[in-house]
């Protein structure tokens, strides 16, 4: 199977979208600029996402770049006007860089080429990660005289631990595929012709085959317990989340394929499910 076809267009084609076998496919989509961030492709592309989460026929959400890589951080048209500017940001997306984390579907992403800074970022916010062998992943902000911008110092070390987690991005170093994945930035490698393939049968075996609501409630409860400072919060959340699976529809569905031997048929995730609050008490 082939990557969705994609072009260089106006803003609206910054973020291209396609459904395929339940898997919502986003292809962010400035490929002459290596998918360099904008403000205009982050609405583009949270606008995106929010259709995905409300629509029924998709279970899964598959991120990827078009052309040579995935995203290589902020364009350099910004980055110039900010430094010519002394500073001005200028008009910006409103939801916050975190909101992937919010879509209550596994978001997973497919990292070819370079994925720098926000790119990185973006990559992060989602909950499972592909690489090619030759994906470029780096965060070269000390280079650049910043800060570890946007929450990425939380997503890191969370991921890769602190000690990691400063080591990168003091070095600035650019990993590629297999170093990403002995770190623990990405979960699987492969050739970079194998990439869709392989992250699309990912997506396609768990939108065909899993709970909707498990999904998102799983999603919800490890980004919870992930900042839960104790055992006992993160308990009491799963007990509670267990009296509701078990009174559910789906899983009386899981329970009746599993006795009849056959693939389950839930119910698409409710429209009021589909967003999650991934802080504990909020």
């Amino acid at each position: 199977m082939n990557p969705p076809l994609v072009d260089d267009g106006a803003p609206a084609q910054e973020v291209l979208c396609e459904v395929r076998d339940r898997v919502g496919i986003v292809t962010l989509n400035r490929p002459a600029s290596l998918n360099a961030w904008t403000s205009s492709m982050a609405t583009r592309y949270f606008d995106t996402l929010e259709q995905l989460a409300d629509d029924a026929a998709v279970g899964v959400i598959l991120v990827q770049g078009a052309g040579r890589g995935f995203c290589a951080g902020a364009d350099m048209k910004v980055l110039k006007h900010i430094a010519d500017s002394g500073g001005a940001t200028g008009d910006r997306e409103q939801r916050p860089y975190w909101f992937p984390l919010t879509i209550g579907k596994p978001m997973v992403a497919a990292i070819h080429g370079p994925c720098i800074t926000v790119g990185l970022q973006q990559a992060l916010c989602c909950d499972v990660r592909f690489a090619a062998v030759d994906a470029r992943i780096a965060a070269p902000y000390a280079k650049l005289g910043l800060n570890a911008e946007v929450g990425i110092g939380w997503l890191l070390s969370r991921l890769i631990g602190v000690a990691n987690t400063l080591d990168f991005l003091y070095s600035a170093r650019e990993l590629h595929g297999d170093a990403a994945r002995e770190l623990g930035l990405v979960n699987y490698v492969c050739d970079a012709a194998d990439l869709f393939e392989r992250a699309f049968s990912y997506c396609a075996a768990i939108a065909a085959s899993a709970s909707p609501w498990s999904l998102r409630t799983i999603k919800q409860q490890v980004y919870q317990d992930l900042m839960s400072p104790a055992l006992l919060p993160a308990f009491e959340r799963a007990e509670a989340y267990m009296l509701e699976a078990l009174a559910g529809a789906d899983f009386a569905e899981g329970v009746a394929a599993l006795r009849e031997k056959r693939p389950p048929e839930f119910a698409p995730l409710p429209t009021a499910l589909t967003r999650i609050q991934p802080w504990p008490g909020e």
